[in-house]
């Protein structure tokens, strides 16, 4: 099978780069928002008839005394305010400026993922998961096509579900600690579209209003199972054990903006390229694997290999394997004679 790529215009790829950098400038507002006013100050009146500054935690109610009124404590309480309000007020631009480019994203045409997984990742995004919560699956495409400037054929892109690797071996932001009140995936789902019901035939599967099936990949592994009590990110998920599950967890990482069908945009982060081609090569060839699959897993492997070796020349195909220790000689192997010199 040949695939199609579709370059972006120059026009494009500016309207990309204006809303890359419009996007991070957003994103960087909100967490510094989040970090800094994740408590609020009041005056609170003593029984002698006084009055305390009281720095009080919105999310544990925790105060802290910072002491008696005088012009000390109204100037921090005020220089509080202003810094509160100056950000908010930066937020409150930047999301107007968010509003027209998400029009323009539309006029040049470069609107191309889901909006259900562009509102995930901007949740994510806010939530300082970047490198925690990852996508795997055929939605990688749209963070590989995304940095390549080029648009895939639709017939190779997405479903309508999305998957979820929790990676164990990252820690939970502090920022995800101090927006959340639990760390269960049913809030986190909740949090972007309400209707996100867990599935009764698969615990690890919600679906919405939409139809719209997010799977949350919450590994089991001989590597990570004594740390899953510490790191209860899903608390509310099944772990599961999964063939070839433990180079997803110890690959690379690859991030990405990907703008949705709605013009809004989000960084995504998934699997390196390289390292999804090679893993979908091996897993075409197991022998259990459903046929529609193995086919869509083969062709997959090809494409994302086609990508790198035409639009990514950062990535060196022949060094970087023999860089590559998380996956079996025999595999990179394999994927190096069937996939790499077979699309020369």
């Amino acid at each position: 099978m040949s695939f199609l790529f579709l370059e972006y215009s120059d026009s494009q790829i500016k309207q990309r780069t204006n809303i890359k950098m419009l996007y991070t400038s957003y994103i960087d507002a909100q967490n510094n928002y989040n970090l800094s006013f994740r408590y609020k100050m009041l005056w609170q009146k003593h029984k002698d008839g006084y009055e305390l500054l009281v720095k009080q935690h919105l999310k544990s109610k925790k105060r802290e005394y910072l002491g008696k009124r005088d012009f000390e404590t109204q100037g921090i309480r005020e220089d509080f305010e202003n810094s509160k309000a100056k950000i908010k007020d930066r937020l409150t631009t930047l999301k107007e400026k968010m509003k027209k480019e998400e029009k323009l994203n539309k006029l040049e045409g470069i609107t191309r993922a889901p909006k259900e997984l562009v509102a995930i990742f901007s949740k994510i995004n806010e939530l300082g998961l970047d490198d925690k919560v990852i996508a795997i699956g055929t939605n990688s495409l749209y963070a590989y096509e995304a940095r390549s400037g080029v648009v895939i054929e639709q017939e190779h892109l997405a479903t309508r579900d999305i998957d979820l690797l929790n990676r164990k071996d990252k820690g939970i932001s502090f920022i995800f600690n101090e927006m959340m009140t639990t760390k269960s995936a049913t809030e986190l789902l909740n949090m972007i579209d309400s209707s996100f019901v867990k599935s009764d035939e698969a615990p690890y599967r919600f679906i919405n209003n939409d139809g719209i099936w997010i799977e949350l990949v919450n590994p089991m592994s001989d590597s990570v199972k004594q740390e899953s009590f510490k790191d209860n990110l899903f608390s509310d998920v099944m772990p599961l054990a999964m063939k070839g599950m433990q180079w997803l967890e110890n690959s690379r990482l690859f991030k990405e903006l990907i703008v949705g069908e709605n013009g809004k945009c989000a960084f995504i982060t998934t699997v390196h390229p390289l390292e999804y081609a090679i893993y979908k090569n091996w897993l075409s060839a197991q022998e259990d694997r459903d046929y529609i699959k193995h086919t869509r897993d083969l062709q997959q492997s090809k494409l994302v290999t086609k990508l790198i070796k035409e639009h990514m020349p950062d990535i060196d195909i022949e060094k970087e394997v023999k860089n590559i220790k998380h996956f079996k000689k025999e595999i990179i192997d394999s994927y190096m004679v069937d996939i790499f010199k077979g699309s020369d």
